[in-house]
């Protein structure tokens, strides 16, 4: 049932040194049955700021500065452009978490995340990213470039990316496999593992360029929704990834 007089109260707990009550204000159109929001997490720079969003509640974090924690979740508006916004009021100031679908880099380490976050406690401001980098490369993808240079006509070389930290593919012509790292500062792969076939020289020549550069892979860049560059050291595209679409 959706409640669209206004606004709607409700007074919970918050949790910080001086155990001072906090009173939600739902702001726009209101679900009176609370839904419990999914886990997400977001944070920024200068100054440093952490949120974690759980079923039960919303937790915040800045290095040096505010520290609370608001009770239960107030129910999130999310309109149709990809914007999500939980609104509260903290020890009487305004406060807001809005979460946009939007890729979004990080200021200090240019880390990719799947979406943007701001915050506005009283008069201040803060920007941030928020959800998880793993989650732009999980998948199945299409290598399309090695260092810069399209793949040999009608061979098929691969990467996928397991949730679980592994990853495999068609390196040119055998099949390799190995596991990925993510860090704040950036993404590394192990050395990979791969069978032992033999074929056309141009095939093994790409294999062995491909095998290098991935070993090489320091950070990840989104190029779009369908589209990653795997970088080096010195922000050098090694290799050029495509998604590809899931199998129904």
């Amino acid at each position: 049932m959706v409640n669209f007089a206004g606004q709607f109260a409700c007074q919970v707990n918050f949790h910080r040194a001086t155990g001072v009550a906090v009173f939600l204000s739902l702001a726009g159109l209101v679900t009176l049955d609370r839904v419990e929001a999914a886990t997400l997490t977001a944070r920024g720079n200068e100054p440093g700021w952490h949120i974690e969003i759980s079923e039960t509640a919303i937790s915040f974090r800045e290095l040096n500065g505010e520290n609370f924690k608001i009770e239960p979740v107030p129910q999130a508006a999310t309109p149709s452009n990809g914007i999500t916004t939980y609104s509260a009021t903290v020890d009487g100031q305004p406060f807001s978490l809005t979460i946009e679908d939007r890729i979004c880099a990080d200021t200090m380490t240019g880390m990719p995340h799947p979406k943007a976050a701001a915050v506005v406690l009283g008069a201040r401001s803060l920007s941030g990213c928020a959800g998880e980098p793993a989650s732009l490369l999980h998948g199945d993808w299409r290598i399309e470039e090695i260092g810069g240079s399209a793949v040999v006509t009608e061979s098929e070389p691969s990467l996928f990316f397991d949730p679980d930290g592994n990853i495999n593919g068609n390196a040119s012509c055998n099949r390799f496999l190995g596991q990925f790292t993510l860090t704040g500062e950036g993404l590394t792969i192990s050395e990979t593992g791969a069978s032992m076939m033999m074929c056309d020289q141009p095939l093994m020549e790409q294999e062995r360029s491909l095998l290098a550069a991935l070993q090489a892979v320091r950070r990840f860049e989104v190029v779009s929704a369908e589209r990653v560059r795997l970088l080096g050291d010195d922000n050098r595209t090694l290799v050029s990834i495509r998604r590809l679409a899931a199998q129904p």
